[in-house]
Protein backbone atom coordinates (compact mmCIF):
# COMPACT_ATOMS: atom_id res chain seq x y z
CA UNK A 1 0.00 0.00 0.00
CA UNK A 2 1.49 3.13 -1.02
CA UNK A 3 0.20 6.36 0.76
CA UNK A 4 -0.32 9.15 -0.69
CA UNK A 5 -2.81 11.63 1.17
CA UNK A 6 -1.86 14.06 3.59
CA UNK A 7 -4.59 12.45 6.09
CA UNK A 8 -2.92 8.92 5.50
CA UNK A 9 0.60 10.38 5.40
CA UNK A 10 -0.64 12.08 9.18
CA UNK A 11 -1.23 8.45 10.69
CA UNK A 12 1.30 7.09 9.32
CA UNK A 13 3.74 9.71 11.03
CA UNK A 14 2.37 8.27 14.35
CA UNK A 15 3.96 6.04 16.67
CA UNK A 16 1.84 3.57 18.49
CA UNK A 17 3.55 3.71 21.98
CA UNK A 18 4.44 7.26 21.89
CA UNK A 19 1.01 8.58 19.86
CA UNK A 20 -1.71 6.49 19.91
CA UNK A 21 -1.47 4.10 23.26
CA UNK A 22 -1.93 7.86 25.15
CA UNK A 23 -4.75 9.25 22.96
CA UNK A 24 -6.71 6.10 23.39
CA UNK A 25 -5.96 6.51 26.97
CA UNK A 26 -6.96 10.22 27.28
CA UNK A 27 -9.94 9.21 25.30
CA UNK A 28 -10.85 6.44 28.30
CA UNK A 29 -10.26 9.22 30.48
CA UNK A 30 -12.90 11.78 29.08
CA UNK A 31 -15.65 8.67 29.04
CA UNK A 32 -14.93 7.10 25.62
CA UNK A 33 -17.51 8.40 23.25
CA UNK A 34 -18.31 6.53 20.52
CA UNK A 35 -18.86 9.32 18.23
CA UNK A 36 -17.15 12.53 17.89
CA UNK A 37 -18.37 15.82 16.53
CA UNK A 38 -15.86 18.23 15.03
CA UNK A 39 -14.29 19.88 18.73
CA UNK A 40 -14.43 16.56 20.14
CA UNK A 41 -12.50 14.99 17.55
CA UNK A 42 -10.33 18.17 17.40
CA UNK A 43 -9.51 18.04 21.02
CA UNK A 44 -8.75 14.40 21.04
CA UNK A 45 -6.43 13.91 18.25
CA UNK A 46 -5.19 17.34 18.83
CA UNK A 47 -5.68 18.20 15.24
CA UNK A 48 -4.51 21.55 14.99
CA UNK A 49 -4.70 21.95 10.93
CA UNK A 50 -7.78 21.46 8.66
CA UNK A 51 -9.64 19.96 11.09
CA UNK A 52 -12.93 20.07 9.43
CA UNK A 53 -11.20 18.65 6.49
CA UNK A 54 -9.75 15.58 8.22
CA UNK A 55 -13.12 15.33 9.61
CA UNK A 56 -15.23 15.02 6.61
CA UNK A 57 -12.75 12.30 5.35
CA UNK A 58 -14.56 10.08 7.71
CA UNK A 59 -18.21 11.95 7.95
CA UNK A 60 -18.87 10.33 4.49
CA UNK A 61 -22.82 11.18 5.22
CA UNK A 62 -22.25 14.48 6.42
CA UNK A 63 -24.06 13.76 9.66
CA UNK A 64 -21.56 15.66 11.69
CA UNK A 65 -20.72 12.81 13.66
CA UNK A 66 -18.31 10.37 13.02
CA UNK A 67 -17.59 6.81 14.68
CA UNK A 68 -14.74 6.82 17.22
CA UNK A 69 -13.65 3.41 16.44
CA UNK A 70 -13.18 3.43 13.10
CA UNK A 71 -10.65 6.84 13.65
CA UNK A 72 -8.86 4.83 16.65
CA UNK A 73 -8.80 1.36 14.51
CA UNK A 74 -7.10 3.73 11.42
CA UNK A 75 -4.45 5.16 14.01
CA UNK A 76 -3.77 1.66 15.48
CA UNK A 77 -3.10 -0.08 11.38
CA UNK A 78 -1.13 2.85 10.11
CA UNK A 79 1.23 3.89 13.46
CA UNK A 80 4.49 2.83 13.30
CA UNK A 81 4.84 -0.49 15.78
CA UNK A 82 4.86 -3.97 16.64
CA UNK A 83 2.23 -5.67 14.73
CA UNK A 84 1.45 -7.87 18.15
CA UNK A 85 1.08 -4.80 20.11
CA UNK A 86 -1.57 -2.93 17.26
CA UNK A 87 -3.47 -6.12 17.67
CA UNK A 88 -3.15 -5.80 21.44
CA UNK A 89 -4.35 -2.20 21.33
CA UNK A 90 -7.01 -2.94 18.80
CA UNK A 91 -8.40 -5.27 21.01
CA UNK A 92 -7.84 -3.17 24.29
CA UNK A 93 -10.05 -0.41 22.41
CA UNK A 94 -13.24 -1.90 23.26
CA UNK A 95 -14.97 -2.78 26.70
CA UNK A 96 -15.66 -6.49 26.19
CA UNK A 97 -18.04 -7.90 29.04
CA UNK A 98 -16.33 -10.13 31.48
CA UNK A 99 -16.97 -13.47 31.96
CA UNK A 100 -17.40 -14.71 35.56
CA UNK A 101 -14.14 -16.16 35.89
CA UNK A 102 -12.81 -12.47 35.24
CA UNK A 103 -11.61 -12.58 31.81
CA UNK A 104 -12.60 -10.39 28.91
CA UNK A 105 -14.31 -12.18 25.94
CA UNK A 106 -15.03 -11.15 22.34
CA UNK A 107 -18.96 -12.24 21.72
CA UNK A 108 -19.32 -12.72 17.48
CA UNK A 109 -21.60 -9.24 17.61
CA UNK A 110 -18.16 -7.68 19.04
CA UNK A 111 -15.96 -9.54 16.72
CA UNK A 112 -17.92 -8.29 13.52
CA UNK A 113 -18.37 -4.78 15.09
CA UNK A 114 -13.92 -4.03 15.30
CA UNK A 115 -13.50 -6.08 12.02
CA UNK A 116 -16.21 -4.09 10.03
CA UNK A 117 -14.45 -0.36 12.03
CA UNK A 118 -11.00 -1.37 11.04
CA UNK A 119 -12.33 -1.80 7.19
CA UNK A 120 -14.01 0.87 7.13
CA UNK A 121 -11.52 3.57 8.45
CA UNK A 122 -8.75 2.37 6.30
CA UNK A 123 -11.17 2.25 3.23
CA UNK A 124 -11.74 5.80 4.23
CA UNK A 125 -8.58 7.45 4.25
CA UNK A 126 -6.49 4.97 2.13
CA UNK A 127 -6.42 4.65 -1.64
CA UNK A 128 -7.72 1.22 -1.72
CA UNK A 129 -7.66 -0.80 -5.23
CA UNK A 130 -10.21 -3.38 -3.81
CA UNK A 131 -13.33 -3.41 -2.39
CA UNK A 132 -14.92 -6.08 0.53
CA UNK A 133 -18.89 -8.36 -1.02
CA UNK A 134 -21.43 -8.07 0.79
CA UNK A 135 -21.54 -10.82 3.21
CA UNK A 136 -17.81 -11.28 3.18
CA UNK A 137 -16.79 -9.85 6.43
CA UNK A 138 -19.39 -11.49 8.12
CA UNK A 139 -17.95 -14.97 6.40
CA UNK A 140 -14.49 -14.28 7.72
CA UNK A 141 -15.74 -13.60 11.11
CA UNK A 142 -17.75 -16.49 11.36
CA UNK A 143 -14.82 -18.48 9.98
CA UNK A 144 -12.89 -17.22 13.31
CA UNK A 145 -15.71 -18.78 15.72
CA UNK A 146 -15.69 -22.01 12.95
CA UNK A 147 -11.68 -22.01 12.99
CA UNK A 148 -12.04 -22.46 17.28
CA UNK A 149 -15.09 -25.04 17.28
CA UNK A 150 -17.38 -22.01 18.83
CA UNK A 151 -21.03 -21.49 18.45
CA UNK A 152 -21.76 -17.68 17.03
CA UNK A 153 -24.32 -17.11 20.00
CA UNK A 154 -20.55 -17.89 22.72
CA UNK A 155 -17.59 -15.97 22.69
CA UNK A 156 -13.53 -16.19 22.32
CA UNK A 157 -11.00 -14.60 24.56
CA UNK A 158 -8.67 -11.98 23.03
CA UNK A 159 -5.81 -14.72 22.75
CA UNK A 160 -7.65 -16.36 20.28
CA UNK A 161 -8.77 -13.44 17.99
CA UNK A 162 -4.84 -12.16 17.99
CA UNK A 163 -3.94 -15.66 16.73
CA UNK A 164 -6.62 -15.71 14.21
CA UNK A 165 -5.60 -11.95 12.95
CA UNK A 166 -1.77 -12.94 12.71
CA UNK A 167 -2.11 -16.79 11.57
CA UNK A 168 -5.21 -16.63 9.31
CA UNK A 169 -4.21 -16.09 5.46
CA UNK A 170 -7.29 -13.09 4.86
CA UNK A 171 -6.86 -11.27 7.83
CA UNK A 172 -3.00 -11.16 8.49
CA UNK A 173 -2.80 -9.99 4.51
CA UNK A 174 -5.16 -7.38 5.34
CA UNK A 175 -3.42 -6.16 8.41
CA UNK A 176 0.15 -6.38 6.73
CA UNK A 177 -0.64 -4.48 3.97
CA UNK A 178 -1.30 -1.25 6.21
CA UNK A 179 1.12 -2.35 8.62
CA UNK A 180 3.79 -2.54 6.05
CA UNK A 181 2.04 1.20 3.99
CA UNK A 182 4.54 3.42 3.25
CA UNK A 183 4.09 7.24 1.28
CA UNK A 184 6.42 7.85 -1.56
CA UNK A 185 8.83 10.01 0.94
CA UNK A 186 9.57 6.49 2.69
CA UNK A 187 10.47 5.47 -0.78
CA UNK A 188 12.71 8.24 -1.71
CA UNK A 189 14.27 8.07 1.89
CA UNK A 190 15.40 4.46 1.74
CA UNK A 191 16.31 5.01 -1.88
CA UNK A 192 18.85 7.50 -1.17
CA UNK A 193 20.27 5.94 1.97
CA UNK A 194 21.02 3.35 0.11
CA UNK A 195 22.62 5.26 -2.81
CA UNK A 196 24.93 7.15 0.00
CA UNK A 197 25.90 3.68 1.00
CA UNK A 198 26.67 1.98 -2.30
CA UNK A 199 28.42 5.72 -3.57
CA UNK A 200 30.91 5.08 -0.42
CA UNK A 201 31.66 1.27 -1.58
CA UNK A 202 32.52 2.96 -5.16
CA UNK A 203 34.56 6.27 -3.55
CA UNK A 204 36.71 3.71 -1.77
CA UNK A 205 37.56 1.55 -3.95
CA UNK A 206 38.11 4.10 -7.10
CA UNK A 207 40.38 5.78 -4.30
CA UNK A 208 38.89 8.98 -4.62
CA UNK A 209 38.71 8.69 -8.64
CA UNK A 210 35.83 8.92 -11.34
CA UNK A 211 36.27 5.67 -12.67
CA UNK A 212 37.22 2.10 -11.19
CA UNK A 213 37.61 -1.32 -12.84
CA UNK A 214 34.77 -3.53 -13.00
CA UNK A 215 36.82 -6.68 -10.75
CA UNK A 216 37.29 -4.22 -8.08
CA UNK A 217 33.58 -4.75 -7.69
CA UNK A 218 33.22 -8.42 -8.81
CA UNK A 219 36.03 -8.65 -5.98
CA UNK A 220 33.93 -6.63 -3.22
CA UNK A 221 31.88 -8.42 -0.63
CA UNK A 222 30.48 -5.48 0.24
CA UNK A 223 29.36 -3.92 -2.94
CA UNK A 224 27.57 -7.38 -3.43
CA UNK A 225 26.17 -6.41 0.18
CA UNK A 226 25.31 -3.10 -1.22
CA UNK A 227 22.69 -4.97 -3.46
CA UNK A 228 21.04 -6.89 -1.15
CA UNK A 229 21.95 -10.36 -1.75
CA UNK A 230 22.23 -10.43 -5.16
CA UNK A 231 23.17 -13.32 -7.34
CA UNK A 232 26.57 -13.46 -9.53
CA UNK A 233 24.18 -13.49 -12.99
CA UNK A 234 22.45 -10.50 -11.41
CA UNK A 235 25.52 -8.77 -10.36
CA UNK A 236 27.30 -9.41 -13.73
CA UNK A 237 24.33 -7.87 -15.76
CA UNK A 238 24.42 -4.84 -13.69
CA UNK A 239 28.51 -4.45 -14.01
CA UNK A 240 27.67 -5.02 -18.23
CA UNK A 241 25.07 -2.22 -18.15
CA UNK A 242 27.76 -0.19 -16.25
CA UNK A 243 30.21 -0.56 -18.75
CA UNK A 244 27.38 0.99 -21.72
CA UNK A 245 28.62 4.19 -20.63
CA UNK A 246 28.44 6.84 -23.64
CA UNK A 247 30.96 9.02 -21.64
CA UNK A 248 33.49 6.87 -20.53
CA UNK A 249 37.05 8.33 -20.99
CA UNK A 250 38.77 4.96 -20.35
CA UNK A 251 37.81 1.69 -22.14
CA UNK A 252 36.40 -0.88 -19.66
CA UNK A 253 35.94 1.12 -16.99
CA UNK A 254 33.21 2.57 -14.57
CA UNK A 255 32.37 6.22 -14.49
CA UNK A 256 30.65 7.31 -10.81
CA UNK A 257 27.42 8.98 -12.75
CA UNK A 258 27.23 5.42 -14.68
CA UNK A 259 27.23 3.77 -11.53
CA UNK A 260 24.66 5.29 -9.62
CA UNK A 261 22.22 5.86 -12.81
CA UNK A 262 22.42 1.89 -13.32
CA UNK A 263 21.98 1.47 -9.03
CA UNK A 264 19.02 3.66 -8.57
CA UNK A 265 16.25 1.86 -10.35
CA UNK A 266 17.96 -1.28 -8.72
CA UNK A 267 17.30 0.25 -5.39
CA UNK A 268 13.85 1.55 -6.32
CA UNK A 269 12.46 -1.90 -7.04
CA UNK A 270 14.52 -3.44 -4.12
CA UNK A 271 12.24 -0.45 -1.96
CA UNK A 272 8.83 -1.85 -3.97
CA UNK A 273 9.73 -5.52 -3.26
CA UNK A 274 8.27 -6.08 0.09
CA UNK A 275 8.44 -9.88 0.11
CA UNK A 276 12.12 -9.54 -0.79
CA UNK A 277 11.48 -12.06 -3.71
CA UNK A 278 13.73 -10.41 -5.84
CA UNK A 279 10.46 -10.38 -8.48
CA UNK A 280 7.54 -7.82 -8.53
CA UNK A 281 4.18 -9.50 -8.58
CA UNK A 282 1.07 -7.00 -10.52
CA UNK A 283 0.45 -5.17 -7.11
CA UNK A 284 3.82 -4.32 -6.49
CA UNK A 285 4.44 -3.30 -10.01
CA UNK A 286 1.62 -0.96 -9.51
CA UNK A 287 3.56 0.40 -6.24
CA UNK A 288 6.51 1.02 -8.21
CA UNK A 289 4.89 3.14 -11.04
CA UNK A 290 2.88 4.95 -8.86
CA UNK A 291 6.52 6.00 -6.98
CA UNK A 292 7.96 6.79 -10.46
CA UNK A 293 4.95 8.07 -11.70
CA UNK A 294 3.90 10.38 -8.76
CA UNK A 295 0.00 9.07 -9.61
CA UNK A 296 -1.76 6.26 -9.54
CA UNK A 297 -1.58 4.12 -12.47
CA UNK A 298 -4.40 2.53 -14.10
CA UNK A 299 -4.83 -1.43 -14.64
CA UNK A 300 -4.22 -0.88 -18.31
CA UNK A 301 -1.05 0.34 -18.06
CA UNK A 302 0.06 -1.57 -15.03
CA UNK A 303 -0.82 -4.84 -17.41
CA UNK A 304 0.83 -3.15 -20.32
CA UNK A 305 4.08 -2.11 -18.85
CA UNK A 306 4.41 -5.49 -16.91
CA UNK A 307 3.34 -7.42 -20.06
CA UNK A 308 6.50 -4.98 -22.13
CA UNK A 309 9.30 -5.62 -19.01
CA UNK A 310 8.83 -8.90 -18.45
CA UNK A 311 11.15 -10.73 -20.88
CA UNK A 312 10.49 -14.38 -19.79
CA UNK A 313 6.97 -14.09 -19.55
CA UNK A 314 6.65 -15.39 -15.97
CA UNK A 315 3.93 -13.33 -15.10
CA UNK A 316 6.50 -11.23 -13.09
CA UNK A 317 9.43 -8.57 -13.58
CA UNK A 318 12.79 -9.38 -12.16
CA UNK A 319 15.24 -6.83 -10.92
CA UNK A 320 17.22 -7.45 -14.14
CA UNK A 321 14.53 -6.99 -16.10
CA UNK A 322 13.40 -3.72 -14.61
CA UNK A 323 16.98 -2.44 -14.67
CA UNK A 324 17.69 -2.91 -17.71
CA UNK A 325 14.48 -1.82 -18.85
CA UNK A 326 15.01 1.83 -17.28
CA UNK A 327 18.85 1.84 -19.17
CA UNK A 328 17.19 0.78 -22.59
CA UNK A 329 14.86 3.58 -22.06
CA UNK A 330 17.42 6.23 -21.52
CA UNK A 331 19.86 5.01 -24.29
CA UNK A 332 16.34 5.48 -26.35
CA UNK A 333 15.87 8.98 -25.23
CA UNK A 334 19.68 9.67 -25.40
CA UNK A 335 20.11 8.63 -29.00
CA UNK A 336 17.13 7.98 -30.83
CA UNK A 337 18.16 4.53 -31.54
CA UNK A 338 15.67 1.77 -31.51
CA UNK A 339 18.09 -1.29 -32.35
CA UNK A 340 16.95 -3.56 -29.97
CA UNK A 341 13.41 -4.32 -28.69
CA UNK A 342 11.81 -2.02 -26.80
CA UNK A 343 10.68 -3.24 -23.42
CA UNK A 344 10.44 0.66 -21.70
CA UNK A 345 8.12 2.92 -21.45
CA UNK A 346 8.94 4.39 -25.29
CA UNK A 347 7.24 1.39 -26.55
CA UNK A 348 4.43 2.21 -23.81
CA UNK A 349 3.90 5.63 -25.72
CA UNK A 350 3.46 3.92 -29.05
CA UNK A 351 0.58 1.52 -27.76
CA UNK A 352 -3.14 3.02 -28.44
CA UNK A 353 -5.32 3.77 -26.22
CA UNK A 354 -2.73 4.05 -22.89
CA UNK A 355 -2.40 6.54 -20.69
CA UNK A 356 0.68 7.72 -22.09
CA UNK A 357 0.25 8.44 -25.14
CA UNK A 358 -1.75 11.53 -24.05
CA UNK A 359 0.33 12.89 -21.46
CA UNK A 360 4.45 12.23 -22.64
CA UNK A 361 5.31 13.40 -19.40
CA UNK A 362 4.24 10.49 -17.45
CA UNK A 363 6.71 8.47 -19.90
CA UNK A 364 9.56 10.55 -19.18
CA UNK A 365 9.09 10.03 -15.48
CA UNK A 366 9.26 6.38 -15.20
CA UNK A 367 12.95 6.96 -16.44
Amino acid sequence: MLLTEDIALHFKSSHLVRDVIPIIDKWRRDGAELVFGVPEFAETFDVVVETERQFNVFDTDRNGRIDAHEVLMVYILLSCGEIGKKVDTAISVYNFAQSGQGVGLISFDEAVIMVNACVRGVQKVTDMSFTFPDGELLFHCQSMFDMYRVPHDRSITPKQFKKWVLEDTSPRHFVNLFHSAQGIGDIDNSVQKRNLEQGMVFQRLSHGELELHPQALRNCTEFRRALQEASDAEMEALIQMMLEDPDQRQPGMITNDRYHAVLRPWNIFNECDHDNSHTLDEKEVEILLWFQLRQRPSQDFIFTFLKLIDSDSDGEISRTEWTTAIMQSERVTRTGSKDRAPRSDEALTELPNNPVTEDRRQAAAVR
